[in-house]
């Protein structure tokens, strides 16, 4: 009696699967029908092993009349669409859909193969010899994918709980809650044997701002040293075609200036601050890493890196000038206070540029390609090709509306004592100057929420 009761369950439930199978695809014949219904199940599922694909596509092979492609064909296209419903019904992600349906594909391109080659593909212990081969990197790109996708997900849903001034917090994993209370066990006894606080421990004080600097250094040094080698030679390449223009016309001295020695100024001065702008912009993204400790914000990071550039330009300075004084290319500076001074001011100003354009990259990612561009039309009206007395009265204030004009020839009146610059005023500089300090401290104020870390 249980035998028959088992043969008579084992009956109605196939039954009942041919009826749920005709159904779902009532327009295939009942086997294929079954065959179809198989593959939906293994779509519908979470696991990204090709190895139940693999079995159903052999069991299939097996069961079925499979002699011809034709017949094969039929098989690998009910199993093919028993895959894309269960993906229907499923709606996994799309990674994870595209995974199976190639998974699927190269399986019956493996399986073909061999069957056209005439190899027993539906004998016990079959599998194509390229198997491996060919399906983990399938599953290793789909791993991958994953990945960055959770961590891009992370990293949005992170930044919204900032801009929504909202805690984010994520879900510990089981195995890592009690590493979890020991960390805040430690931590507890930590504070118990510090102080009070201010209520400034936010902030950056001189320790971090020292420990940022340090920072700066070593990862300038460890840059490479053609990089380095660079803010020398830069400035000789702008230098020389400055004074090669201006030789070549047959003028070896501007308004009492030598040529070389005018074009090594202004073409120095304008690849420190063209370094200092991009290396501060560039920092705002690029180490945001940093962001992780309280004590730094975006523009105090941006601002160091622009500082250690400007001190990168000192040696410069000094190599090129007394360089070319032995070799008797340049003069040296009649007030070098003066000079230093005014080199000052044009690096923060490049400091102070570069953090409203760190701030604009922020809100708008693809603004530091259009940074060269703006730097180039800089170049052009800052004084550093030519001064404003060699133009006529009526072009000179094209140039003059730029304060970097100003802190130019300001800088050659220091440096040279028969040029007195009759157009440059220092006062216009500084209101200049500090009008672009005022937007930098709100902009990066304004995008300081933003900027999270990476």
């Amino acid at each position: 009696m249980a035998g028959n009761e088992d043969r008579i369950a084992k009956w109605r439930e196939r039954r009942e699967a041919e009826r749920a199978a005709r159904e779902a695809h009532g327009d295939l014949p009942t086997e294929l029908a079954l065959v179809a219904s198989r593959a939906e199940a293994l779509a519908t599922g979470d696991s990204e092993d090709p190895e139940p694909i693999f079995a159903l596509v052999i069991d299939v092979l097996r069961r079925l009349p499979s002699g011809s492609i034709a017949e094969r064909r039929a098989l690998f296209d009910a199993v093919a669409r028993g895959v894309e419903r269960g993906i229907d019904k499923a709606d996994p992600h799309s990674d994870y859909a595209e995974l199976r349906r190639r998974q699927l594909r190269t399986i019956i391109r493996l399986v073909e193969a061999d069957a056209r080659a005439g190899l027993a593909i539906a004998e016990l212990g079959y599998r194509p010899a390229s198997f491996e081969d060919a399906l983990e990197p399938l599953l290793k790109g789909y791993l991958r994918r994953r990945k960055i996708s959770e961590e891009t997900a992370a990293s949005q849903a992170r930044r919204q709980a900032i801009l929504a001034g909202e805690a984010y917090t994520i879900a510990v994993p089981a195995e890592e809650e009690a590493d979890l209370d020991f960390l805040r066990e430690r931590i507890a006894l930590l504070d118990a044997t510090r102080g009070p606080r201010s209520g400034r421990h936010d902030r950056p004080d001189l320790r971090a701002v020292l420990a940022l600097l340090n920072y700066q250094f070593v990862l300038l040094k460890s840059e490479s040293r053609l990089a380095l080698a660079w803010t020398l030679v830069g400035p000789a390449v702008l230098m020389g075609l400055l004074s090669t223009a201006y030789l070549l016309t047959g003028i070896h001295s501007i308004l009492n200036m030598d040529v070389p020695t005018f074009a090594m100024i202004g073409a120095t001065s304008w690849f420190m601050l063209r370094n200092v702008i991009f290396r501060t912009t560039a920092s705002f993204f690029s180490q945001r890493t940093m962001l992780t400790f309280r004590a730094f914000n975006p523009a105090l990071i941006g601002i160091t890196q622009g500082m250690i550039y400007m001190l990168s330009y000192v040696p410069v300075y000094l190599v090129l000038i007394i360089v070319g004084h032995i070799a008797g290319l340049f003069t040296l500076p009649d007030n070098i206070p003066g000079v230093v001074f005014w080199i000052g001011c044009i690096g923060l100003t490049g400091l102070a540029i570069g953090t409203i354009f760190g701030s604009i990259s922020v809100v708008w990612p693809y603004f530091p390609r259009f940074a060269p561009v703006i730097e180039r039309a800089l170049q052009i009206v800052s004084s550093v090709i030519l001064v404003t007395e060699q133009l006529p009265m009526d072009y000179r204030p094209y140039l003059l509306w730029s304060p970097l004009a100003h802190a130019m020839q300001l800088l050659r009146s220091a440096y040279f004592e028969g040029y007195k610059s009759e157009d440059a005023v220092p006062q216009y500089f500084f209101i200049g100057f500090g009008l672009l300090v005022i937007a930098a401290v709100i902009a990066q104020r304004s995008v300081r929420p933003r900027a999270v870390p990476l």
